[in-house]
């Protein structure tokens, strides 16, 4: 006699549930597996990030490549505290979810990030001692957030050069605060950067209006642009713009015998190079115009000996490419004109005041250059200022609240306020 077997009765959707409870802990398994590969690659391609971005920092080279990681550290290092923190807060969560490897990538990166943030403003803020500025990290903080960028404003915009083809050529104008009675104000040429074949007039305004609120009307000007070659015309054309601001001193109360000019990386080659070539029959003015006498001369990062430049600058490639659209060919082919167009082969007993202010992280002007314009003034017996910054790079015054810009502003307005 056969015993009967009991089977279980399950209750209506039993079987349905306990199948899918076994899927939805396989797909909740395999989900926790994927987000903690997903943490793996991002806590290690951070820290390939960080790391380059270091070397890059320590080893100031290759500005248009991998090196623009160590130019954003270095020109806004306390940004990346930020990354440190939240590196920092992943690496905890990856800690309690026992993902090792996450773990390890996020708190190398926070270690790492902190170090390279902390590390240009403790070097800037020894060095400040020496220099007698003061800095401020309320200023960092309330300024550093927006960057010192902006471009043309035609409401601003005047044409002060037509060519035969009829192209004009344009400056903006920035009139100073505080304009009252019949005072006539000194004025600032600004000169744009851009490696001679890019930029544009007002690209760092925050320059234009700092100088408003000193009382120093501005014009920021533009120039022609390589290719072709304009070793000859973009000088010619800051001269034109200088011509153009004394002819209209009147209209806009300008002292004409209180001019400086200023400009950035190459708009700071060609500042000098007008200023110290002023009425040199070899580069005249790209328009009809007479010489203008020069009251001082900034010099934010600019190269000043061109032959030097093509084979010392840290970022070789990208120099050497901008020297030849702008020369026209290597040195080896037009060796006079890079003298030419070198501002250190124009130093003589009546160059204007020159004040310069350089990156030590500089990756594409080389600290020499700042030394042989030092040893060239200094032989002319011409006043000069020269302020080689620590831990600072190409185009740093981009961090309107750095501490490089910060250092800057206050040199460039008790020189200023000197000689203009």
């Amino acid at each position: 006699m056969h015993r009967l077997r009991r089977v279980p009765r399950l209750l209506p959707g039993t079987g349905r549930a306990a199948a899918i409870g076994g899927v939805t802990g396989k797909s909740s398994s395999l989900a926790a597996t994927g987000g903690r590969w997903a943490l793996t690659v991002a806590a290690l391609l951070l820290a390939a990030i960080v790391t380059l971005a270091a070397y890059y920092m320590l080893v100031p080279t290759d500005f248009d490549g991998f090196g623009i990681l160590g130019f954003i550290a270095l020109t806004f290092p306390l940004h990346l505290l930020a990354v440190a923190i939240v590196a920092a807060a992943l690496g905890l969560l990856t800690w309690r979810c026992g993902a090792a490897l996450s773990t390890t990538g996020f708190a190398f990166v926070a270690v790492l990030t902190a170090i390279i943030a902390l590390w240009p403003s403790v070097a800037v803020w020894q060095r400040v001692r020496q220099l007698g500025v003061s800095l401020s990290l309320r200023e960092y903080s309330a300024n550093s957030l927006q960057p010192n960028s902006s471009g043309p404003l035609p409401e601003r915009s005047v044409v002060y050069r037509t060519g035969p083809d009829g192209t004009g050529l344009q400056l903006d104008v920035w009139r100073a605060e505080s304009v009252g009675g019949d005072t006539l104000h000194p004025a600032v040429v600004r000169v744009h950067g851009g490696a001679w074949r890019h930029g544009d007039r007002s690209d760092l305004g925050r320059w234009d209006r700092w100088l408003n609120q000193l009382g120093y009307e501005v014009f920021d000007i533009e120039y022609r642009l390589t290719p072709p070659e304009r070793w000859r015309d973009q000088v010619g054309d800051v001269k034109c713009a200088l011509g153009w601001v004394v002819a209209h001193s009147a209209e806009y109360r300008i002292d004409p015998t209180r001019l400086a000019v200023m400009g950035h990386s190459a708009g700071a080659h060609l500042a000098m190079l007008a200023a110290y070539s002023m009425g040199d029959r070899q580069l005249p003015p790209s328009c009809d115009t007479l010489a203008v006498p020069i009251r001082a001369v900034v010099n934010l990062y600019g190269p000043v000996d061109l032959l030097l430049g093509y084979e010392d600058s840290g970022s070789l490639a990208f120099a050497q490419d901008a020297l030849r659209q702008f020369i026209g060919g290597s040195p080896a082919e037009f060796p006079e004109r890079y003298r030419a167009a070198s501002p250190v082969s124009h130093v003589g007993a009546d160059t204007p005041p020159t004040i310069t202010l350089l990156g030590e992280s500089d990756r594409i002007v080389n600290t020499n250059q700042a030394g042989i314009l030092d040893a060239a003034l200094a032989r002319a017996g011409v006043y000069h200022e020269s302020y080689l910054l620590p831990a600072t790079d190409h185009g740093f015054d981009f961090n309107w609240g750095g501490f490089g810009t910060q250092i800057a502003r206050a040199k460039l307005e008790h020189f200023l306020r000197q000689h203009l």
